[in-house]
């Protein structure tokens, strides 16, 4: 099976909409192409980007990091209410039992593979936001996450990603300010600021090039035809070159046990970013996994078991790779809606609306899940209700832990009024 056809298999039982934004990317042959073009990896905000050793603005703010579930993360598999017996009536099969969940405050619990979350919780490094989400519940794919993404809801046409306009506000003009691990540029990355796309730091060093065999002339060679270029794609390319031996420089070795898959490898990756001091403000973990479980959801053994295990061992490695880092790291976990309340007669979960956050690092007042709890019985049409914004997470982190002005937070979170919700400590 080649890996194409691998992907494809891992979200046969996803909704058509979902398999066209996962789908038809044949991954190995897209990194070929692109590690032809020069240096397999994607450079966005082309004009005015530096390449420097730290990305400019204050040496002390975190570095944020979103965490995106594509597909649509249940809350309520990952949460779960305690003590309800709605909830047992609503998802005879696909539930959490009281008796298996990681009891977090008597209320709500973790699922038991969030072992990792369950920890940082009771060291006060977690808090949960619970009954979150967009505040538009359209129940598509492509317009929640696009949506989710812009963060510009009272501003259509805004062009850029709320992640870009944070780098921005900082403003930063070095490559390396944003990362995003992936085969395609986010919508949140998308702007005028500079960002670095690529998927394993091994694909984008201009290391070994089969096809070559006298690296440094092939180098010469890229430099010289790239150079003195007016041209976007002269630009990028004269950029790709220099950041991607910068890259190459990067030791990716590792000191926590990552798991031995695609979530694993990003984080790793991550981590030897970091620990190197490219200077990283915003980087963005695509979670590999399928959330849009419309079918055989395997909320106990299968795939949504499996990817809270994954999510909780590739936090756990890192955390312990970054070491004294942790100290300047916030992690959020972002998804475009959650799933609906009842279990279906496939044994899994359509399109909901509300959902649940994970807000983890060492700036985090955790302990705690933060909540205004609509209950399962005051539902909208049989969704969870979302009672908070997820725009209200992102404002605090931002203006707390990335240290930007409130005047700056209204740029980019635009038309909207945040409220504290008491997630993270401000920095020192």
């Amino acid at each position: 099976m080649n890996e194409a056809s691998s992907i494809a298999s891992e979200f046969e039982t996803a909704c058509p909409e979902f398999q066209t934004l996962v789908g038809g990317i044949d991954r190995r042959n897209f990194m070929k192409t692109v590690m032809a073009l020069g240096g397999g990896f994607v450079l966005t905000g082309i004009e005015g980007l530096t390449v420097t050793a730290a990305a400019v603005g204050d040496a002390r703010s975190d570095v944020i990091i979103t965490v995106y579930m594509r597909g649509g993360m249940d809350g309520l598999m990952a949460v779960p209410v305690l003590g309800d017996a709605k909830l047992a009536t609503l998802r005879p099969t696909q539930r959490v039992k009281d008796s298996a969940a990681l009891n977090l405050d008597n209320h709500f619990g973790l699922h038991p593979n969030l072992s990792m979350l369950k920890e940082l919780y009771d060291a006060g490094e977690l808090a949960v936001v619970h009954s979150a989400g967009t505040p538009i519940g359209t129940r598509s794919h492509f317009d929640d996450q696009k949506a989710l993404e812009y963060a510009a809801y009272d501003r259509p046409g805004t062009p850029d990603g709320w992640q870009n306009r944070y780098l921005q506000a900082l403003g930063t003009t070095d490559v390396f300010a944003g990362y995003s691990t992936g085969f395609q540029t986010p919508v949140s990355f998308r702007g005028s600021a500079g960002t670095t796309v690529f998927e394993n730091l091994g694909d984008v060093a201009l290391g070994n090039i089969p096809m070559f065999s006298n690296r440094g002339a092939f180098l010469t060679a890229l430099k010289t035809l790239h150079s003195n270029g007016a041209s976007n794609w002269q630009v990028a390319a004269q950029h790709s070159l220099v950041a991607s031996e910068r890259l190459r420089t990067i030791t990716p070795e590792s000191t926590g046990s990552y798991p031995k898959d695609a979530n694993g490898n990003r984080f790793s990756g991550l981590a030897a970013m970091m620990k190197s001091g490219l200077g990283i403000k915003t980087a963005n973990i695509e979670f590999d996994g399928n959330f849009d479980v419309h079918a055989d959801a395997g909320v106990n053994e299968g795939t949504m078991a499996n990817n809270f295990k994954s999510l909780s061992d590739s936090i756990r490695a890192f955390k312990a790779d970054i070491g004294d880092l942790w100290k300047n790291v916030t992690i959020v976990t972002v998804t475009e809606f959650g799933r609906r309340l009842e279990e279906n007669a496939s044994r899994g979960f359509d399109h909901g609306w509300a959902s649940a956050m994970f807000v983890m690092g060492g700036g985090v007042k955790g302990g705690k899940v933060v909540t205004k709890w609509p209950g399962l019985s005051d539902n909208r049409d049989g969704d969870l209700k979302v009672t908070i914004d997820y725009r209200d997470v992102l404002a605090e982190i931002m203006r707390y832990r990335g240290g930007i002005d409130s005047a700056k937070i209204k740029d980019i979170l635009p038309d909207f009024k945040y409220q504290d919700l008491g997630l993270v400590r401000q920095l020192a």
